[in-house]
């Protein structure tokens, strides 16, 4: 009774597993369509009605139906196990070393979230900056003292035997 075009319609290739389910709905449809022949008229479907599903069950709108609902079904499917298996994965993750250091990482981050947690971030971000500000201006001027220490020591012990004309000593004198 089933027309045999329907399965080259639907599974073209033997190895096509989404093709297979495709095909299995179409049965399905088959089941069910024929089920409700005989509770609304109490007798089997008659050729006609065989004739008839199949004919509907084959346009090209119903070939896709099939297709498309085998394909959410696949992705459904795919979509549970891939859940099902992260969450074993992450399971097995959390009882390890490294699992068990990166939920304590969390709840630490966890912890420093907030208002209080923003206001020591921030503080302690100003704090090295200003730090480092600090650390650059003492090292200019650390050194400027330096060259100025060097030069009068120069000139003190007859290395050198004149003063170099330094710039804060000629806008004091003008």
């Amino acid at each position: 009774m089933t027309n045999p075009s329907v399965f080259a319609l639907l599974v073209p290739h033997p190895d096509d597993t989404l093709a297979a389910l495709a095909y299995a709905l179409y049965k399905q449809h088959e089941i069910e369509t024929y089920a409700a022949i005989v509770a609304q008229t109490g007798r089997p479907p008659t050729p006609d009605d065989v004739e008839n599903f199949e004919r509907a069950a084959t346009t090209p709108v119903c070939l896709a139906m099939y297709q498309k609902q085998a394909d959410s079904f696949m992705t459904a499917f795919l979509d549970a196990t891939l859940d099902a298996k992260r969450a074993k994965i992450q399971a097995e993750f959390t009882n390890t070393a490294i699992g068990r250091q990166l939920a304590a990482i969390q709840a630490e981050l966890r912890a420093r979230r907030g208002p209080l947690g923003l206001l020591r971030d921030v503080g302690a971000n100003l704090g090295v900056n200003v730090l480092t500000i600090l650390l650059i201006a003492a090292l200019v001027f650390g050194y400027r003292l330096l060259d100025d220490g060097l030069d009068r020591l120069s000139l003190r012990t007859g290395v050198t035997q004149h003063k170099p004309p330094s710039s804060v000593d000629d806008a004091a004198q003008n």
